[in-house]
């Protein structure tokens, strides 16, 4: 047996596990633990960074390191686990069993291996791939503890893992160190008490996750790397299944309660601190790149964005908000919202914190000519005209130019069944296309002609005009945006 120097911690001279921490700081108490343990017990100490400055990992791992054999502790950077940049398991093990091999024949009756798999966990999050080498890699590292006198702990950072991953990961490894907690059986026994462990296991997980889809990323993996995949789950399975989600509960409220105050203070504008910037890229937003805010009327349900990997929401039943990145999905995200008996109104896409409020404003706008023009969906940089009205604040003088020019039309279809109006605004939406405007109104061309001519009757305006045409399509403008203006501040 060998003393981790982790509390209670103590191993078998040849094993091999993986240890979850978060971020830096719990890495850094692990290694230092465990190294400090094998430079006193006189094991030769192998890091595999992620960093290729390996001096100061050295000096943060292994601070009082010059008090024994020189060179007891050797840091390689993660580049170590690459052969012309590309990662190649069979020859990784190659490398593994030859240099450890050479430590044996050096002297060292034990080696302590660790190896932080923060630059795969990146690659894998950026491109999806990998999952096979890795795992392959995994299992010879398994084969490398049975042939040589090693220890290795196989370093995953939380923060960065992919919880589909986390079975695989689980399967290749005889034990698991969860934030200072070592597990040898994860998977439930049909007996009382046989889902304990795992539920113990689970809560190490949870804890200090930040965003609620990676709390449900983690459960899901921890769900199936402990239940049988084989047949219907048995009573004590049952009861592992309600805890977990009794565990889960609490994290899940915490971390949507956040990201929607988060979201909130990013849509108002609110200058944000570095910790708040972070947890943005966590919930998997980039601010750096261009973003567009969304506004959905009524509200949607939180788990209907976070299927779509929307993370950064707020709202309440009458009003959903949120922010996305303006990438290629963001057609797909934006067709699974706007479902029937909703309005979508979609902000221009900026980059920053501040591009962000400003697509949020933007968003609202469209929102509200969404409902005044009677579609589902409008984006702002489609009003065009609307907005620059909307923008200008003065509603008098747009009243004033309606008044002018379609005062005496308006005057005409008060009170009236037949209205000349809506048949105005088809004519000039279809750019005076006649028989276009009749299929649209769905009457005869002569219908539509007679109607024309008493448009013209009754405003006094020539439709062959081009120019009375275009005056006449501004004043409809400004009239459904004065529309839209008394509708949002009623």
């Amino acid at each position: 047996m060998n003393d981790t120097g982790l509390p209670g911690v103590t191993l078998a001279d040849r094993e091999h596990v993986c240890v979850f921490h978060r971020g830096p700081e719990e890495r850094d108490a692990v290694l230092a633990a465990f190294f400090g343990a094998g430079l006193s017990e006189g094991d030769k100490c192998l890091c595999i960074a992620d960093s290729a400055d390996t001096g100061a990992v050295a000096d943060r791992v292994a601070p009082d390191r010059r008090r024994v054999q020189p060179d007891q502790l050797t840091v390689l950077p993660a580049s170590a686990y690459l052969t012309d940049g590309r990662f190649v398991p069979e020859r990784v093990y190659s490398q593994w069993h030859s240099i450890i091999g050479g430590y044996v024949d050096e002297g060292y009756g034990h080696v302590r291996g660790t190896g932080e798999l923060s630059w795969f966990l990146r690659h894998h999050r950026a491109t999806g791939e990998g999952a096979g080498a890795l795992l392959e890699y995994e299992a010879l590292c398994n084969r490398l503890v049975k042939r040589r006198p090693a220890t290795i702990f196989c370093l995953y950072d939380l923060d960065l893992l992919d919880a589909g991953l986390l079975p695989g990961v689980l399967r290749h490894h005889s034990a698991a160190l969860a934030r200072g907690v070592l597990f040898r059986s994860w998977r439930i026994e049909e007996r009382r008490g046989g889902a304990d462990e795992a539920l113990l296991l689970g809560n190490q997980l949870l804890a200090g996750a930040r965003t609620p889809g990676e709390i449900e990323g983690l459960l899901a993996g921890i769900r199936q790397a402990a239940l049988d995949p084989e047949g219907a789950p048995g009573a004590e399975a049952q009861r592992f299944l309600q805890a977990l989600h009794g565990l889960a509960t609490p994290h899940l409220r915490s971390a949507r309660l956040e990201a929607a105050q988060l979201t909130g203070a990013l849509l108002a504008g609110t200058p944000l601190d570095p910790g708040q910037e972070a947890q943005i890229r966590l919930l998997g937003l980039d601010l750096d790149a261009p973003v567009r805010a969304v506004v959905v009327r009524p509200g949607v349900d939180p788990a209907e964005l976070a299927a779509q990997g929307i993370g950064l929401a707020t709202g309440q039943p009458r009003e959903t908000g949120f922010v996305t990145g303006d990438d290629p999905q963001f057609s797909d995200r934006l067709a699974a919202v706007a479902g029937p008996g909703r309005t979508v109104g979609v902000g221009r896409a900026h980059t920053g914190a501040a591009g962000a409020a400003r697509s949020y404003t933007e968003a609202r706008q469209a929102a509200d000519f969404a409902a005044g023009l009677d579609r589902t969906v409008v984006r702002h940089e489609d009003l065009g005209l609307f907005s620059l009205l909307a923008d200008g604040g003065d509603p008098g003088p747009m009243a004033d130019l309606v008044a002018e020019w379609l005062g005496p039309l308006l005057a005409h279809d008060d009170g009236r069944r037949q209205k000349l109006l809506p048949t105005l605004a088809a004519y000039l939406d279809a750019g005076a296309a006649q028989q276009a405007t009749a299929d649209d109104l769905g009457v005869h061309v002569s219908t539509l002609k007679y109607r024309l001519g008493r448009i013209e009757a009754v405003t006094g305006r020539d439709l062959s005009s081009p120019d009375v045409r275009f005056q006449l399509q501004v004043a409809l403008a400004a009239h459904r945006t004065l529309s839209v203006l008394r509708t949002t501040t009623d």
